[in-house]
């Protein structure tokens, strides 16, 4: 939705962020692969899934690799066109219900130009790309800096009561109502039911609730911690003392308006020690073997989001008109 009058919906974020198995993986060599032969096979068997036991692996891809791979929840969750032709179908029937009301739907002064990442994975286990950390440190290219992003035109009472409600215009979230069928009150409301939202499985967010979930559970698996490690030893060496690459990008002193020469070397160490110890690739093959547990877990649910999702889809290609 556009930005000048939609206000995001919470959604837990995809990098917020065990028992120790019996196998070591080879988590040291770039390129290694390994499957776990000696798990329990009921560990495997369909309705069988156990949140509570770490999961066995499947390959584990080279480091760079990662990148063009994606999660298993993504079957479940809107790929970017689809988040984008919703948003358009979504602005058709807006101006059309305001213009119903004599208001006038504004504009942005202009386009948003957040960088938009290649895939799900480019990020989620650090940084990993040589050339864009020697320019850019831990910043996406192309990131805005605070102050940067032209901000959104005021709305009068009248048009935030008409787009999202009396409540939401008082400084509540347009959220759906508990137990109402309906995503939410006024045109933003109208355009989401039309549109087939399931206010329900929205509340849920249970595709994201996983997605998250994986890469928590991920990031204190035994399998993980070593390599992770491993790579805070080869940082130490390059002079950098963090305990895995999010913290070293999370670093409060890369607040500033550019990238310092100190940010640029943490990121490019960061780099070279996750390559080096394929931390990536062992990272993702841990994340998405949590994934393929929960998936077969919540089999069910998620089979409901499946199908609200395409039905969304045609719903928006009807109002986009293909």
């Amino acid at each position: 939705m556009d930005r000048a009058v939609v206000r995001p919906r919470r959604v837990p974020s995809p990098v917020l962020v065990g028992v120790v198995l019996g196998v070591v993986l080879c988590a040291a060599s770039a390129g290694c692969t390994a499957s776990d032969e000696r798990a329990d096979p009921a560990a495997r068997a369909p309705g069988r899934a156990d949140p509570s036991v770490p999961p066995p692996l499947n390959a584990v891809p080279p480091a760079g690799e990662v990148t063009r791979l994606d999660l298993p929840i993504a079957a479940y969750l809107p790929t970017p066109e689809q988040r984008a032709r919703q948003t358009a179908a979504e602005q058709v029937l807006i101006r059309a219900c305001l213009g119903r009301l004599g208001l006038t739907y504004p504009t942005p002064a202009t386009a948003d130009t957040e960088p938009v990442l290649r895939s799900r994975t480019e990020r989620r286990y650090g940084v990993g790309d040589p050339v864009e950390v020697a320019g850019w440190g831990f910043r996406p290219p192309g990131a805005a800096q605070a102050g940067d992003k032209p901000s959104a035109p005021a709305l009068g009472r009248e048009l935030e009561v008409a787009l999202y409600g009396a409540a939401a215009a008082d400084g509540v979230p347009p959220a759906p109502t508990e137990g109402s069928d309906r995503p939410g009150p006024g045109c933003l409301g109208e355009a989401r039911f039309a549109l087939g939202v399931d206010p329900a499985l929205e509340r849920a967010a249970l595709p994201s609730r996983l997605d998250v979930e994986s890469f928590e559970r991920s990031r204190a698996d035994p399998r993980v911690r070593r390599v992770l490690a491993l790579w805070s030893t080869c940082m130490r060496g390059k002079g950098f003392d963090y305990p895995d690459p999010l913290a070293a990008g999370g670093d409060p002193a890369w607040d500033t308006p550019v990238p310092s020469a100190r940010e640029i070397a943490a990121a490019t160490a960061t780099v070279a020690c996750r390559a080096e110890h394929n931390v990536a690739g062992i990272w993702y093959a841990v994340d998405v073997a949590y994934q393929r547990q929960a998936i077969e877990r919540e089999a069910a649910a998620l089979t409901r989001v499946r199908a609200a999702r395409e039905n969304t889809v045609r719903k928006v290609a009807e109002v986009l008109g293909g």
